[in-house]
């Protein structure tokens, strides 16, 4: 009978699995993921500038929402490789955590330098810094939010998007997607073309001056407060 029962157990289970929504670490799960993460990752860069700098300044990476790209990928990439390891110790998360995600913020700080002319964080004032790209104490950070997000927060958060019914789950993961990728290329256009301004480029056609109507200087200074841009010329062959 305790043979029969197990058998019977593991047979629901199996068929259940469908009628769970982003169940383990699928594709829709991902996508909640990276919008819970880049969501809680702005409003946490948010309060921490406040606390330490009595500052109250935009984080986010995108000109619609208060969603930081950086976090939200970075969630994503740290569940991806870590969800197996989640009972592994501690200190193996952390250490972890503390190289790819210092590696993982280098990678960031050097693919939007070169696509949009512009720095977004320089750590060159602090100690242990590499290029003013990332930094040793920020990189510890990188480790502790690996350890919190894995062990408490990550099981939690998974369990509950998990009670989303599938269809309606499957609806809203596509209107995400959808809303994020125009947020994001919006957002791109609207950053080139306030480098291009910096620069003393006119606007050369319909798209630029709906740009400059709709994200001009003061708009995009609240958007991204720390951008700082570079004259990349230096860079080209």
């Amino acid at each position: 009978p305790e043979a029969d029962t197990g058998f019977l157990v593991k047979t629901r289970s199996c068929e259940a699995g469908p009628s769970v929504f982003a169940d383990g670490c699928s594709f829709h799960k991902l996508v909640w993921l990276f919008f819970i993460g880049a969501f809680l990752g702005d409003i946490t860069e948010t309060i921490f500038g406040y606390a330490t700098a009595r500052i109250l300044m935009s984080r986010s990476s995108v000109v619609y929402g208060p969603f930081s790209v950086v976090w939200g990928l970075g969630v994503v990439v740290l569940t991806m490789m870590l969800h197996k390891y989640k009972d592994r110790d501690d200190r193996y998360i952390f250490l972890f955590g503390t190289v790819v995600g210092g590696a993982y913020e280098y990678i960031c700080s050097v693919f939007t330098e070169i696509a949009f002319g512009t720095v977004f964080w320089d750590y060159s004032k602090l100690p242990f810094n590499l290029g003013g790209r990332i930094n040793l104490l920020y990189c510890f950070f990188w480790g502790l939010a690996a350890v919190v997000w894995i062990k408490i927060l990550y099981p939690r958060i998974s369990a509950l998007i998990e009670r989303v019914p599938v269809k309606t789950g499957k609806i809203l993961s596509w209107l995400m997607i959808v809303f994020m990728t125009v947020n994001i290329i919006i957002s791109a256009m609207a950053l080139a073309r306030y480098s291009d301004r910096q620069t003393g480029k006119e606007a050369a056609n319909s798209i630029d001056y709906f740009l400059d109507d709709h994200f001009p200087d003061k708009r995009m200074e609240w958007i991204y407060p720390n951008a700082i841009v570079k004259d990349n010329s230096a860079m080209q062959p």
